[in-house]
């Protein structure tokens, strides 16, 4: 592998993944054999309270405590075993987000995770921890298959080394569709052709692999338009602080940089919606059909798991 082309392998852990982490987990680091370095972050911030999220009752003791430990050994372990690299622990008051707020976002943007709930400071570390100039980065949650001899990290910076316009890349979000060819059979925003995939100005957390250098030249996300409307909401209390994926989507957008999605149909993501018994207990059988490319008709197209096309003996 080229020097340019190396890669950090990062994978985003938090307590809510301790259910599945230990399945799920494996099978992404077994993707990619080529990474140079593999690195877990572990965010054990509990989140703020927001106008539509109230951590007392989202994220209850001691099961909140119970779930940040069992994650955190999930990490320790894969560690010792060397099936990572490096293991990166975020809990509150790091020294690390003052820093990382600056360049990335706002040094007044306190705040851990958005509005919702959801992650941030853990996907702004995981741009500024890696020691290679890519970043390839997978939520715990995600599945991927691909196909033996395919590598879909090297397609997409084949892709990318030919045209400068686009700053990341990722497999199709979904099993390819039986109709017309797309990522998904439900795109919500338009995007356009080019040799390689499919052209788009949104940028979804849950995968992607990120040429750092053409991020760090639009940085901070946090500007023009951006800055003002964050400023109103943090003001008013509403919608505040905004979503990485929302700050990375208009960031890139007026940057006039996009993500690439592969058109490739022999690598691709599944990402489950819900996390419940029924989901767990399938799991296992979920993750071997994946690994084979084999999957219902009826999941075709879509990118969220339709758990109830893979139970039962016909699934």
């Amino acid at each position: 592998m080229e020097p340019w082309a190396e890669y950090t392998l990062q994978i985003n852990l938090s307590p809510g993944d301790s259910d599945y982490a230990e399945l799920t987990v494996p099978e992404l680091l077994r993707a990619h054999p080529n990474a140079k370095e593999r690195l877990l972050i572990v965010d054990l911030c509990k989140p703020q309270r927001t106008r539509i999220v109230d951590p007392a009752t989202r994220f209850p003791e001691p099961r909140h405590s119970v779930r940040s430990a069992r994650i955190a050994a999930l990490a320790a372990g894969w560690l010792s075993q060397g099936a990572v690299d490096r293991v990166e622990t975020l809990v509150p008051g790091d020294s690390r987000f003052e820093q990382w707020r600056r360049l990335y976002l706002r040094p007044w943007i306190r705040e851990t995770h958005d509005y919702g709930g959801c992650a941030m400071i853990a996907y702004i570390a995981a741009f500024d921890l890696p020691k290679t100039p890519w970043l390839l980065h997978y939520d715990a949650d995600m599945m991927i298959h691909q196909a033996a001899g395919v590598d879909w990290v090297a397609l997409a910076q084949a892709a990318m080394a030919n045209d400068p316009g686009i700053v990341a890349s990722s497999p199709r979000p979904s099993p390819p569709p039986s109709g017309p060819d797309a990522p998904t059979v439900n795109e919500r925003l338009p995007s356009r052709d080019s040799p390689a995939g499919w052209l788009s100005s949104w940028f979804s957390t849950r995968c992607y692999l990120f040429d750092l250098r053409r991020l760090r030249a639009v940085l901070p996300l946090v500007q023009g338009r951006v800055f003002w409307e964050s400023v109103a909401a943090r003001i008013l209390g509403r919608g505040y602080p905004k979503s990485p994926e929302g700050l990375l989507y208009r960031r890139m957008a007026a940057a006039g940089l996009a993500r690439l999605t592969l058109r490739s149909k022999e690598t691709w993501l599944l990402h489950p919606t819900s996390k419940d018994a029924r989901f767990l207990a399938a799991l296992p059988r979920i993750l071997d059909r994946v690994r084979a490319g084999d999957f219902p008709a009826r999941q075709r197209g879509e990118q969220d798991l339709r758990l109830e096309t893979w139970e039962g003996p016909d699934a």
